[in-house]
């Protein structure tokens, strides 16, 4: 056997291991499910074809297929987002409200679809560090790939304590039901819907390449974003979503956003770069995938391959442009909490 498929088996094998991420997990947990990240029903199920999507595969085996490129992928509905993070009585009890209804917006319910997203990381990121753990005495290895491994092994348990500190605060919120300590701007579209996400990430830098907070600082806590995908009663909505622990880089963010708007940028372009930069957990209607132009597909590419690629050097202005003219989303409706807030 070598490196790269042990990895993958071992990657598959950590995947399977279920465990409950539900604040109340223990001994009320029943059976653990593949739990979808992204709505089963009404996400996946509106852009579906033949029951099927595409999903960017980028496990080892296919990127090397593809010249180190990771490709779309059709898959099922009903594996498509899927990850063993709850048992299902607290994955039916917890996200009802989201599951069952049109996002309105209110504070409660994006408060549940950011803990979904939160949740979701958090179980990548503890796989990804047990994974690479776990081949750290792999006999064959070169020095160069010990060293690899040992890079990624920091970088990912960095990554998964800073996810476990937020999702701490998350706990606590949605445990006591403190759901007024979260903010949000939903940006509301009648357009077509050809694609889902559901993400987080620490925003490093805005949507004009102003730097936002440094991720090298291990002395105090990083701020947190979650985005996602969710349908209303007029079509669907791109959610950005925060506790207010995070504020002040999130508030930035949204600014800048606003002010590349003002600026003459396009709203729906900037949401399409935050959502191939700094998003893995995506679908794709696939008769959209399909009718895009060679260089759209490329430029896609690009940009995902950038996020999933530990040694790459990522630009100050990824947010700032690229990606223009791909999707014509329109959004008719703005939605925030932070009027409330102020």
């Amino acid at each position: 056997m070598s490196l790269s498929s042990d990895f993958l088996k071992e990657t598959k094998r950590n995947e399977c291991k279920g465990r409950c991420l539900h604040y109340e997990s223990g001994g009320h947990c029943d059976e653990i499910i593949s739990a979808h990240s992204i709505q089963k029903s009404n996400q996946l199920g509106v852009i579906a074809e033949g029951g099927h999507v595409y999903c960017f595969n980028s496990d080892l085996s296919s990127m090397r297929k593809h010249n180190g490129k990771p490709v779309p992928k059709k898959i099922g509905v009903n594996r498509a987002s899927t990850f063993s993070g709850f048992c299902k009585k607290h994955d039916n009890s917890l996200f009802k409200l989201i599951d069952d209804n049109p996002l309105r917006p209110s504070k409660e319910q994006v408060a549940l679809y950011a803990y979904r997203c939160i949740c979701r990381e958090f179980f990548v990121k503890q796989n990804a560090q047990s994974t690479i753990n776990s081949l750290a005495d792999y006999p064959s290895l070169t020095k160069a790939q010990r060293n690899i491994l040992q890079s990624a092994f920091a970088g990912h348990t960095l990554g998964f304590e800073r996810l476990n500190f937020h999702k701490k605060i998350y706990d606590r919120a949605l445990s006591e039901s403190r759901y007024d300590e979260f903010e949000y701007m939903a940006f509301e579209s009648k357009s077509p819907w050809n694609l889902q996400l559901s993400g987080v990430f620490f925003p490093d830098f805005d949507f004009q390449g102003d730097k936002l907070q440094n991720l090298g600082d291990l002395r105090s806590p990083l701020g947190i974003v979650s985005f996602f995908t969710a349908p209303t009663l007029r079509g669907w909505s791109f959610n950005i979503c925060w506790h207010q622990s995070s504020n002040e880089p999130c508030f930035n963010l949204l600014e800048s956003l606003r002010s590349s708007v003002s600026a003459g940028k396009k709203l729906q372009d900037a949401l399409f770069r935050l959502s191939m930069s700094c998003c893995e957990n995506h679908a794709f209607r696939i008769s959209w995938w399909d009718s895009l132009a060679e260089l759209a597909k490329s430029e896609i590419i690009s940009r995902v391959r950038l996020l999933i690629d530990l040694e790459a050097a990522i630009p100050d202005n990824y947010l700032e442009r690229g990606l223009e003219g791909i999707v014509d989303w329109e959004f008719e409706y703005v939605y925030t909490s932070l009027e409330e807030s102020t």
